[in-house]
């Protein structure tokens, strides 16, 4: 579910009708109104639901005669009815367009919980569409549908899949409605129950979840890690580390079996990796498990936070993991195999949650633009990317004085600081006078502005910006071209409204032009 800023204020201007109402700032219209008090009502609870309707429609978005919902059905529930519509446009449902009256015994509407989508996103999401295809085409038939859910759907040799549900309809991608199929698919080997939305024209995979339901496997794990954990700069690789520094936890949607599988994961790489039939990954570091596990849980919930902050299709598949794929010290995102790798040397890299996110920073951008990095800048804008990710996720867990920094437990091993550190994201470092030849000292000029921007504008706001103006980017991006791209982000997403922090951001840091000069100081470039 995408990321939704809310607002809270007094319902007013309903006539008989008191309560509150939230809003939705990304649709521009109410998502709930609670603590309602109306008047008893002796109707029908359709015909109650369908008066009030009629007088929140104009904030709602909709017709005044109701037409772009249809009546559902009503639910008779502990509170009294449960009144159900659901949307449509161009003759077909909208997936989780729902509307919900309740309404209690008496015939009082108390609560109203709106998921449509406004009139203006409709007409938005149909020129979207237009300028997605060319006016002739047709969308892919049932059969061609079923071929490309069937690819998103894999089975082991041996297993069946089933089609549960197929129907043309709308999905929903950032509060606009888009032409899918939905399809439900049944599989064995690995048994599993996948709801897949797919473009109707393209086939592309808008949304892709396993509905089958499981006991959840559970696992044991350092989140981030235990220097963080116990705030204790004093552990080294050969400490003995006590079990207030783990953490027990579900994993998420682990495939039947047993082994470490998932919707955004898997260990398969990883050899002779561990099995649990009874789905039960309980390691302390020093077993062979415990670093699968680790990455397993982190990678997994690291990819549910993107997809709640709106980015669904950002490596929404499983990527592959070898948790000790060197001996080294070192860890790395192949994009040639789109796997994860990392090495043993010191503190294994796996051990530390910060060094597993920083690495998948780099699947992130990739997946993004395919070929990120070409040039010096854009390396270094990966670094300090990577840096920031992990540093954003576990901030607030952190005690204050590590917040700015990362890999605290990976580097007892070769950091003198304190709190040792891999890197800092809260450098002076400027550009282009502090840049050198090596990518992860010139990441730390980028990564100090990103931390800046979460600084300024809180955490929610930045990393959704952060990840989002990627797209905007090439892989032979330059530091202004992304503090630009960051400037467009926010006019999108949020109405330009941070704009003036950002460029004050990144004119200190020497990013972009300072307005107040004639001429910019020119500066070496380090990426020919």
């Amino acid at each position: 579910m995408p990321l939704t800023v809310r607002t809270t204020r007094k319902l007013t201007g309903i006539k008989g009708v008191r309560g509150m109402v939230e809003m939705s700032d990304a649709r521009g219209v109410p998502r709930r109104l609670y603590d309602l008090e109306t008047r008893e009502n002796r109707a029908a609870p359709r015909r109650i639901a369908e008066d009030l309707l009629k007088q929140l429609a104009p904030r709602l978005g909709l017709s005044l005669d109701l037409s772009q919902v249809r009546f559902d059905k009503v639910k008779k529930t502990l509170f009294g009815y449960h009144v159900l519509f659901q949307q449509r446009h161009a003759g077909k449902p909208i997936s989780g367009a729902w509307l919900r009256v309740d309404i209690d015994p008496a015939g009082r509407v108390f609560n109203v919980q709106n998921d449509l989508i406004p009139v203006r996103l409709l007409a938005q999401g149909d020129r979207d569409a237009r300028a997605r295809n060319s006016p002739d085409a047709r969308p892919l038939t049932k059969v061609q549908a079923l071929a490309k859910a069937f690819q998103a759907a894999p089975v082991a040799r041996g297993g069946k899949r089933e089609v549960l549900h197929a129907e043309l309809m709308y999905g929903t991608q950032q509060s606009k409605p888009r032409l899918a199929w939905k399809i439900v698919v049944h599989t064995s080997r690995p048994q599993a129950e996948w709801k897949l939305y797919l473009d109707a024209h393209s086939g592309e995979v808008l949304t892709r979840c396993n509905m089958l339901k499981h006991k959840p496997a559970r696992g044991r794990v350092f989140d981030p890690n235990p220097v963080a954990v116990l705030d204790d700069t004093t552990l080294t690789d050969k400490s003995k580390i006590p079990d207030n520094a783990y953490v027990e936890v579900d994993l998420p949607d682990v495939a039947p079996g047993a082994l470490l599988d998932g919707p955004y994961v898997s260990t398969a790489p990883t050899r002779n990796r561990v099995r649990s039939t009874g789905r039960r990954f309980l390691y302390r570091r020093g077993k062979r498990g415990f670093k699968e596990v680790m990455v397993y849980f982190h990678i997994d919930r690291a990819q549910r936070y993107l997809q709640a902050l709106g980015f669904t299709g950002v490596l929404d598949r499983p990527i592959g993991v070898n948790v000790a794929a060197e001996s080294d010290d070192n860890s790395a995102y192949s994009p040639g195999t789109h796997t994860l790798g990392f090495g043993t040397g010191g503190v294994d890299d796996a051990e530390d949650a910060e060094i597993i996110l920083h690495e998948y920073g780099h699947a992130i951008q990739d997946a993004q633009v395919p070929g990120w990095g070409e040039v010096a800048e854009a390396q270094a804008m990966g670094e300090g990317f990577g840096d920031y990710f992990a540093a954003s996720f576990f901030a607030e867990v952190k005690p204050a004085l590590m917040r700015p920094t990362i890999g605290n437990w990976d580097a007892t091993y070769y950091s003198a600081d304190d709190p040792p550190a891999l890197r800092r994201l809260d450098s002076n470092k400027k550009y282009p006078k502090d840049m050198t030849v090596d990518e992860h000292d010139n990441g730390e000029i980028w990564s100090a502005s990103l931390w800046q921007l979460r600084t300024a504008v809180g955490r929610p706001v930045a990393d959704r910006l952060v990840i989002a103006h990627q797209f905007l980017l090439n892989r032979r991006a330059r530091f202004e071209d992304a503090a630009n791209a960051l400037l467009t982000a926010d006019r999108q997403l949020y109405q330009s409204h941070h704009a003036k922090a950002i460029r004050k951001i990144f004119i200190a840091r020497g990013i972009l032009p300072n307005p107040q000069r004639k001429h910019r100081r020119a500066g070496q470039r380090f990426d020919q």
